[in-house]
């Protein structure tokens, strides 16, 4: 189950937009879409959009749709089409006695209308894919749980397509219960001579632990205590509590293990292990309170560990962006308040990050705002010097007290201004020097 195409009419900042979801080349590793832009230039309705393909919402005055993706729609034109393999989903709003508006859907498969209806109560289905939106503000803190504690009818999928999620909710269940639930049932199961049953159990939380320590490099244990009822993490061989724990660790703990929590909770067609399930997975700015060497690496992780998945995501980070080789990048640009594609390019970690800031996005500067200023203005008073051969003195003196500001600063700046001077003697036959 892959989405291979989506069309935004009169969306957001998107006029009319058509964006094609090519395959990746590997085996054995997600087909990531990666989508870079300025602020508001459409990154964040792209993932809406595609979350609100597989929501099923009714009218805007009973309730809003997943990520109040209705707020972007501009008028009674507006339109998401999304193809799904071979099959669409058609997304469009249309006014009524011109006051209620009304969102609609038009179907054209089964599995997106089963999919919907499975929203409302996962224990009627059985799954063969599944979808899930996330954002890196989430952060689990430190909750109360139960003994093997579940909501009556308790929905893995509910909220699956919201990317904030709110655990207070009637019927929803913690980050922290979720993870409870599965050391208390893995001990249980073993106390009882389920082996089979505790080594599930044991997966889910192993691999939570083993995608923390990949990311990371931190040796972590979930850990269940009895009094108080509470659940801790233990690095490095010391017992924390989430709330004293750094922003970027507990967000990674947040959205990972809220997916392999749910994800083993579902009902499945298939009997493979719960990160080779089929998986459309959006992750809207994953990056945020991570330290740029965890950047790094977070993508791969996700790429490596649910290799059956289809991964969706939006940054600004160009370390994420360079961190693995050929996922899909799509560079949103704005202009005049319009969005669109302005390219599509294979991914690949052998280039710099200066080279990403570049090609990825538009950002020539290399140093802080006050240097490239220097630096600018050095450039334009050693063309005045070209210019004229020799150059006034006025303007040798003041290009030379730039050029050994410039220096001081750092090797990196010294070098430059070292290259730019021995260039500048040649030309002009002079023997400039600071």
């Amino acid at each position: 189950m892959k989405i291979r195409k989506l069309q935004l009419k009169n969306i957001g900042v998107f006029d009319d937009e058509t964006i094609e979801f090519q395959p990746c080349p590997l085996k054995d590793k997600a087909e990531i879409h990666i989508f870079t832009g300025q602020n508001g230039s459409g990154k964040s309705t792209v993932l809406m959009a595609l979350a609100s393909a597989f929501d099923d919402f009714g009218t805007l005055d009973k309730r809003q749709s997943s990520n109040f993706f209705s707020k972007r729609f501009k008028d009674s034109d507006s339109v998401a089409n999304i193809t799904l393999d071979l099959a669409k989903v058609l997304i469009y709003r249309s006014r009524m006695n011109n006051s209620n508006q009304f969102l609609t859907k038009t179907h054209y498969d089964k599995d997106f209308m089963t999919y919907e209806n499975s929203l409302k109560s996962s224990n009627l289905f059985s799954y063969d894919f599944a979808v899930f939106a996330f954002s890196g503000y989430r952060q689990i803190e430190n909750e109360p749980v139960q003994a093997n504690f579940l909501p009556k009818d308790f929905n893995p999928l509910s909220q699956s397509l919201e990317f904030i999620k709110d655990y207070r909710k009637e019927g929803e269940i913690t980050i922290n219960q979720l993870v409870a639930n599965n050391i208390s049932n893995r001990a249980l199961s073993k106390e009882d001579g389920s082996l089979e049953e505790s080594k599930r159990y044991e997966a889910v939380v192993n691999s939570i632990e083993n995608f923390i320590k990949n990311v990371t490099g931190y040796d972590i244990k979930f850990v269940l205590k009895r009094s108080p009822n509470e659940l801790k993490l233990k690095i490095h061989g010391e017992e924390l509590d989430f709330d004293v724990m750094p922003d970027g660790l507990r967000s990674l703990i947040s959205w990972i293990a809220d997916l392999l929590g749910k994800v083993d909770l579902l009902k499945w067609q298939d009997d493979l292990p719960i990160t080779d399930k089929n998986l459309i997975l959006l992750l809207d700015e994953i990056e945020v309170h991570l330290h740029p060497a965890w950047q790094r690496k977070v993508l791969p992780v996700v790429q490596k560990l649910f290799k059956n998945s289809q991964i969706f995501v939006s940054t600004h980070s160009p370390f994420v962006v360079n961190s693995i080789d050929d996922a899909w990048v799509y560079k949103l640009e704005l202009k005049n308040g319009k969005a669109k594609v302005a390219g599509v390019i294979k991914s690949e970690d052998g280039f710099s990050y200066s080279h990403v800031l570049s090609e990825v996005f538009d950002i020539e500067e290399e140093f802080g705002i006050e240097v490239q200023k220097d630096l600018a203005k050095f450039k334009d008073l050693r063309n005045k010097i070209i210019a004229s051969k020799n150059g006034t003195e006025k303007v040798q003196k003041e290009f030379l007290e730039l050029a050994k500001s410039l220096a001081v600063q750092s090797e990196e700046l010294q070098t430059i201004v070292q290259f730019e001077l021995r260039q500048l003697n040649k030309r002009t036959g002079k023997s400039l020097t600071i």
